[in-house]
């Protein structure tokens, strides 16, 4: 009798057994290929930047466009798809022109200027600059103002500026950029 209700356990059970759901794979054949145009694309959940955020892209990388809607593309990310501002992709002709040699670094977002009245003299910034043109620390060389809030403020901007990547030979470089204000 305890075979029998055991028996009539593990058919119960199996009879009750629902198999794992397939997820839906997105099968859709992208209808192009951009490029992360400045230095992050922000995917969204929805068309709306107040949506969840889903991923983020780095500058230069490849992006799957699904669909567009508006001022909106839709890409595919590793966990399905999600919503960037159409202009911040580049085509595969302007995402190589920003690739070509460029050995002069020029700013994408400058720091912005830093004022206080009665200030006077010299501040001399030098920024260590990544190969992605992101600011990742700053000295302080000079500084003949006598104002360490001056030179703070000012190496607070600068450690927000971005630039365009530096590029020798197809590959991108690290640099040193000096920032000078006179006062």
């Amino acid at each position: 009798m305890r075979y029998v209700t055991v028996a009539a356990a593990i058919v119960l059970a199996a009879c009750n057994y629902e198999s794992p759901k397939d997820t839906a794979t997105d099968t859709r054949i992208p209808i192009a290929v951009e490029y992360v145009r400045g230095p992050a694309l922000t995917i969204h959940a929805k068309t709306s930047d107040d949506a969840a955020v889903v991923t983020k892209y780095q500058h230069g990388e490849s992006v799957s466009v699904l669909s567009r809607h508006g001022v909106w593309a839709e890409v595919r990310t590793a966990s399905g798809s999600g919503w960037a501002h159409s202009e911040e992709l580049a085509d595969t002709l302007e995402a190589a022109k920003a690739e070509a040699d460029n050995t002069k670094a020029h700013f994408i977002r400058a720091p912005q200027p830093v004022t206080q009245p009665g200030a006077h003299g010299e501040l001399l910034l030098e920024a260590d600059v990544s190969t992605d043109g992101l600011v990742v620390n700053v000295r302080t060389i000079t500084n003949t103002t006598g104002s360490s809030s001056l030179e703070q403020r000012n190496t607070s901007e600068l450690r927000q500026a971005v630039f365009t990547p530096v590029v020798r030979h197809g590959r991108r470089e690290s640099f040193i950029y000096e920032h000078h204000l006179q006062y």
